[in-house]
């Protein structure tokens, strides 16, 4: 081999290595071996500025494809048409959302997929729609931001042309005067001050009081029906000793026909007192027995008496 044909060899040589290492460097560059990637649509309304043809398609920050188209929606200019080509592989469902994202402070943009349970179905191809499926898509962060703060602003306007229509000569004027009504009124609290105070600490004992009536009352209507109870004890004895005494009246006739006018005299005096006291013992009895049932169903009348009588007949 002579020299001349060895520099051939070696120039072919050299040529030969850069042309696979160009084509290395092209394949390396065009994501590798060839992979199958189905298309799908996203539908924006906002701006989609920083997005460019063969962004990355990211489902939940993992790439899965690329956009390869973004432009205007020829029937609707309010809204960006961007297809994007995603490995098929990849589980698009029928609830995966597309939202745009900025990466960090470039200001350079690509399209995240997010949502896609597992109990959702996969989405399809639509027949009466265009010819990719519809991904659904949902405002940026910024966006929402922007949509937010926007609110914000709209609310803190409204709420301060409220406080003007509030705050006006007449509903000042108002407030001024209530201002000085409430100054007044703590002015004549404050001279009477001695006064509230006796006024507090009268209340207060009266309440002790009341507490304390509270406290004894069911003493009282206790002592109150066992004065009932013995009154009417004492009247059964009584009325049993009366008819004792009825049930030998006639030994007693014979006795006073035979002791004479002393005797028939005790009789006639004694007996009429007895009966008399009887009643009266009755009627007491019943009296404190009427007393206290009503205490027992109005405890009040201890310290307020009890209701004033209707006026009778004739009576004002």
């Amino acid at each position: 081999m002579t020299p001349r044909s060895s520099y051939i060899l070696v120039g072919v040589f050299v040529l030969l290595l850069g042309a696979a290492l160009i084509a290395g460097l092209l394949w390396l560059t065009t994501g590798g071996p060839p992979r199958d990637y189905a298309g799908y649509l996203v539908y924006m309304t906002e701006s989609v500025s920083g997005l460019n043809v063969d962004a990355d398609v990211k489902y939940k920050g993992v790439s899965v494809g690329r956009v390869s188209e973004v432009g205007l929606d020829p029937d609707n200019p309010e809204r960006v048409r961007i297809v994007l080509l995603v490995l098929e592989d990849t589980p698009v469902k029928t609830d995966t959302v597309a939202t745009l994202e900025l990466q960090g402070i470039t200001g350079i943009a690509n399209i995240n997929l997010t949502g896609g349970s597992q109990a959702a179905g996969l989405l399809l191809p639509q027949d009466d729609a265009d010819d990719y499926p519809i991904i659904a898509s949902r405002p940026s962060l910024l966006m929402r931001l922007d949509d937010s703060v926007s609110e914000l602003f709209a609310s803190i306007i409204a709420t301060s042309d409220r406080l003007g229509l509030l705050l006006n000569e007449q509903n000042q004027a108002s407030v001024a005067a209530t201002l000085a009504n409430t100054e007044q009124l703590t002015a004549t609290l404050n001279a009477r001050a001695n006064e509230l105070s006796a006024l507090m600490n009268d209340t207060a004992r009266l309440i002790n009081k009341v507490d304390a009536a509270t406290t004894d009352l069911p003493i009282l209507v206790d002592q109150f029906v066992r004065s009932a109870t013995a009154l009417e004890q004492m009247a059964l004895s009584l009325a049993q000793t009366g008819e004792t005494l009825q049930a030998t009246s006639a030994d007693l006739q014979n006795t006073v026909a035979a002791s004479g006018g002393d005797v028939r005299a005790f009789t006639a005096s004694a007996f009429p007192q007895a009966t008399q006291l009887i009643q009266e013992l009755k009627m007491t009895a019943a009296n404190l027995r009427e007393v206290s049932e009503s205490l027992q169903d109005d405890p009040s009348r201890v310290l307020f008496g009890g209701p004033t009588p209707e006026p009778g007949p004739g009576e004002e």
